[in-house]
C-alpha cells in the first residue's frame, strides 16, 4: 500500500521563561503591566490561592484571541496560534518581564503540530523486519538529543504520537500530533541568563530548529 504523505499544519507556539528567582509582586500589578503590553481589553483572572502554595500554580491567567498567558511565581508562559507571534512581539514581552522585575535563567521554545497521515506513516520509522508482525493501534515515539543554541546547551526534544484532530470543518482526522521542545537545562538555571538580546537570539534560532521533524 503506497503512504501518501501530508504537510504537517501549525497549531500552537509556547514560549516559557522560568525566573532565577520567585515573582514577589502582586498579582493585581502583574496583570496591570500585562494589559499595558497587550492590551486593556484582554480578560484577565486572578486566582486567589495561598502565598505558600507550590510556585508553579499559575497566579494570573490571562486571555484573548491573540495569546492566552500564564504567570506562576517561578516562569511566565505565552501561547499563541499566530506562528509568528514571539518574534512579533519580543519587545513586549521583555518588557513585561523587566516590569515584574524578574530575571530570566531558563528558556523554553515549544511548537506543536498536526500531521494527517495513517498509523503506517509512524511504522515507516522502524526497522520492517523488527515489527512485521506487529499490528499497532497507537504509536508513541519520543527522541532528545542536547545541542547548543548560542552557547547555551539546551534539550532538543521530538514527540510524535498517533491521535485524532478537528479539521477546521469540525471533522475528525486522524493523524500525528507532533511536539517539538527546545529549552535550555533546568540545572543550568543559576547559571545562564537572558537579557534582551540574548533571549531574542535563542528563540530565533530554536524557532528555526522547531520546523524540523523527522516526518
Amino acid at each position: 500500500m503506497e503512504i501518501k504523505f501530508m504537510e504537517k499544519q501549525f497549531i500552537q507556539i509556547q514560549l516559557g521563561l522560568f525566573f532565577k528567582n520567585d515573582f514577589q509582586g502582586m498579582p493585581e500589578n502583574a496583570s496591570l503591566v500585562i494589559k499595558e503590553q497587550f492590551g486593556n481589553d484582554l480578560s484577565a483572572q486572578i486566582i486567589g490561592i495561598p502565598n505558600n502554595a507550590p510556585s508553579e500554580i499559575p497566579r494570573v491567567v490571562i486571555n484573548s484571541p491573540l495569546v492566552n498567558i500564564n504567570l506562576s511565581k517561578n516562569r511566565i508562559d505565552f501561547f499563541s496560534k499566530d506562528k509568528a507571534f514571539i518574534t512579533n512581539n519580543h519587545d513586549k514581552i521583555f518588557n513585561v518581564i523587566e516590569k515584574l522585575s524578574v530575571v530570566i535563567g531558563r528558556v523554553g521554545v515549544v511548537f506543536r503540530y498536526f500531521k494527517e497521515a495513517n498509523i503506517d506513516e509512524m511504522k515507516s520509522l522502524f526497522d520492517k523486519s523488527k515489527i512485521s508482525n506487529l499490528n499497532p493501534t497507537e504509536i508513541v515515539v519520543r527522541l532528545n538529543e542536547k545541542t547548543k543554541i548560542n552557547e547555551v546547551i539546551s534539550n532538543n526534544s521530538q514527540l510524535y504520537e498517533t491521535g485524532f484532530a478537528n479539521d477546521k470543518n469540525g471533522l475528525k482526522k486522524e493523524g500525528v500530533v507532533i511536539t517539538r521542545d527546545i529549552n535550555s537545562l533546568q540545572e543550568d538555571i543559576n547559571k545562564n541568563e537572558f537579557g534582551k538580546e540574548t533571549l531574542k537570539k535563542f528563540v530565533l534560532v530554536a524557532t528555526t530548529e522547531a520546523e524540523k521533524t523527522i516526518i
